[in-house]
């Protein structure tokens, strides 16, 4: 199959190009206009597939709670905002739980349904601190241990691949970062009120980004650089930043994306049980909240509990909305997340022999097509 358009995104840039898709891959990248294509769209965006690395849940039920029905649902409808790859993610929650929902996300990686791709499994919680736990329930709350993390991983079955900590609850060396770093998982750093130095030496240990940046964790001041600080200082560190505009403002989006730059500021969701319900008061599995009409989840007492928030539109809002330039942008819901998590090689990028997932967008951002591994999804 050959797809065309006048704005395909190659090497940074909206490009005039046509793309062969051969089952699974991108097996020619053509000029536009070159051979007879099967279709072609005109000017619409042709980018990467999008990847949301966090990512907790939708329609009533999360990743603490996934049953393999519940999560082919899912990942049939991710591609409708243009995702073609994910991290179903955990919160704090019961050990019964998150290992019952580690154990289906292993299942559904191993049958491979129609959607979505699972590259793997991401533990947000529940390794949180006392101050800065945000929404999560600290009733759950696990200092990690490398006995924990054997447990999750067994569970999983080698597919826990994201884990996140806070630094200051761990032991003087850091043992659960340097084990989990070790093993090959990206840790990110999160739900923390470490200071600096703290931080610099988790990063010493190996972790690699920073979660959800600006929410759940220490700020920034003139004396204390704390957490946000840190992320804003060291180069070669991944930032999470849910762009929603409500989770953090516009313009301090933008700051945040001009100083980590093109290479390492990744969008994510963060959307959990609430996606795709009307907003209102809602009894979920494990919490009480209020969706307020922004589609952002609030506690009773006002604490932020996650969005409902669709890839596509956060992408949009990046561009108009914070203004980031345009290359930042795409490549934080594209090669940016595949680099991260150690997929750039295969994914993220509109190359020859890469994986076949492509977005198709319509000028507003809403989506025409998304093929997952050359296989049209809408």
């Amino acid at each position: 199959m050959i797809i065309q358009s006048k704005r395909v995104w190659f090497d940074e840039a909206f490009r005039p190009l046509q793309l062969e898709i051969t089952k699974d891959k991108i097996t020619k990248i053509l000029p536009y206009g070159h051979v007879k294509v099967d279709k072609d769209y005109g000017d619409l965006r042709i980018t990467p597939g999008l990847i949301d690395i966090h990512n907790h849940g939708y329609n009533g039920n999360d990743t603490n709670h996934a049953t393999e029905e519940w999560l082919r649902e899912w990942m049939t409808y991710l591609p409708t905002e243009g995702v073609t790859s994910t991290l179903p993610t955990t919160s704090s929650a019961s050990e019964e739980d998150i290992l019952k929902g580690l154990a289906a996300v292993a299942n559904i990686i191993d049958e491979k349904p129609r959607g979505t791709n699972i590259l793997g499994a991401y533990s947000e919680g529940p390794f949180v601190s006392d101050k800065f736990h945000g929404a999560q329930d600290l009733k759950f709350k696990v200092i990690p241990t490398i006995e924990t993390y054997k447990k999750y991983q067994e569970a999983a079955r080698g597919h826990l691949i994201y884990v996140m900590v806070a630094p200051e609850e761990l032991d003087e060396d850091l043992t659960f970062i340097r084990h989990c770093v070790k093993e090959g998982l990206v840790v990110a750093l999160g739900h923390t009120g470490a200071k600096f130095d703290v931080v610099a030496k988790a990063r010493e240990a190996g972790a690699k980004a920073f979660t959800h940046t600006f929410n759940g964790m220490l700020g920034l001041h003139h004396r204390e650089p704390g957490v946000v600080g840190a992320a804003m200082y060291f180069d070669d560190m991944y930032a999470e930043l849910i762009g929603d505009g409500v989770h953090v403002n516009k313009h301090v989006a933008n700051i945040l994306a001009r100083i980590k730059g093109k290479d390492k500021l990744i969008t994510v969701t963060d959307s959990v049980q609430i996606k795709g319900l009307p907003p209102g008061e809602r009894q979920m599995k494990d919490r009480f909240v209020i969706i307020g009409e922004d589609g952002v989840g609030r506690l009773k007492d006002g604490t932020l509990a996650g969005s409902s928030a669709k890839l596509n539109m956060l992408l949009k809002h990046q561009i108009e909305q914070a203004k980031i330039d345009e290359v930042t942008a795409i490549n934080s819901v594209t090669c940016n997340p595949a680099n991260l998590l150690k997929v750039g090689h295969q994914k993220g990028y509109l190359k020859v022999n890469y994986d076949a997932d492509i977005a198709v967008f319509n000028d507003d951002y809403t989506l025409k097509q998304t093929y997952v591994m050359g296989e049209e999804m809408l």
